[in-house]
């Protein structure tokens, strides 16, 4: 039998946190913390073949000189190791080399290490997967605005001739808030009903919860045409608790959907 007929083994890489093949280490428990952190290390080459066929982007790359036109959306959030180098590569990009032990250090109190970043640094870098376009949110607000100072223009007793005053019909506050799971370890917290609460822009709501749970947060259009914001991450009760101290929404006004079953937060 010649040396040619014979087949050749196949060398095959095994991750070296839990002992299977990389390409199926984003199913298991311990893949943010454990497993990418070390094919990103040991097998570089490896880490960016497979992040590409999960659609993630690359943070290290110069993808920000790109036109939103030439970006795609990417499929899902960035994962904990891209947050991270993602700030890092934005304030401290020497410290990029750090990620994979802070995130095996503080594995399970990721959010209290970001909210320390933000405080120490500043704000986080938007992930691509939450960014939208809110000049139509802009615009509108600023149509409310002009409607308003009309109608404070014909109570002060100075209407135009034979234009009747615009009737403002009152909204109802209800503010409901609810968690969104897209995979095992991956959630995050919607908030319904924001624009009924007087005297508030959604844009401005959203980069207040940014900013609190140092996270990306926005504005989206739901399915029936319905406002939304949202948050990174699981943080219901501490939204619910934000909206009635900081925005001053009555807690009877505020309610909490755990899976279709709809509670008052007070």
């Amino acid at each position: 039998m010649s040396e040619d007929s014979v087949l050749q083994p196949i060398a095959v890489i095994y991750c070296g946190k839990c002992g299977i093949p990389p390409e199926y280490c984003e199913y298991g428990p311990d893949f943010e913390t454990h497993c990418n952190p070390w094919l990103k290390k040991n097998h570089p080459e490896l880490h960016a073949k497979l992040k590409a066929l999960r659609g993630v982007p690359d943070v290290e790359g110069d993808e920000e000189d790109a036109s939103p036109a030439q970006v795609s959306r990417p499929a899902e959030p960035w994962t904990m190791e891209e947050r991270l180098t993602a700030f890092y590569n934005k304030y401290q990009p020497d410290k990029v080399s750090d990620v994979p032990g802070l995130l095996e250090k503080y594995a399970g109190k990721e959010d209290k290490l970001f909210l320390a970043l933000v405080k120490k640094y500043g704000p986080e870098p938007e992930d691509p997967f939450y960014a939208d376009d809110d000049s139509d949110e802009d615009s509108e607000g600023d149509e409310e605005e002009l409607e308003e100072g009309m109608e404070n223009l014909n109570v002060a007793g100075k209407k135009r001739r034979g234009v009747k005053a615009k009737k403002v019909e009152k909204v109802e506050t209800r503010v409901v808030i609810q968690k969104e799971k897209r995979n095992k370890k991956k959630a995050t917290t919607v908030v319904l009903g924001m624009d009924t609460v007087p005297g508030l822009k959604l844009k401005d709501v959203a980069k207040d919860f940014s900013k609190r749970f140092a996270g990306s947060s926005s504005v989206k259009d739901g399915l029936k045409g319905e406002k939304q914001i949202i948050i990174q991450g699981d943080h219901m009760e501490d939204v619910a608790e934000m909206v009635v101290k900081k925005f001053k929404v009555p807690g009877s006004c505020v309610f909490l959907d755990f899976e279709g079953d709809i509670t008052p937060y007070e």
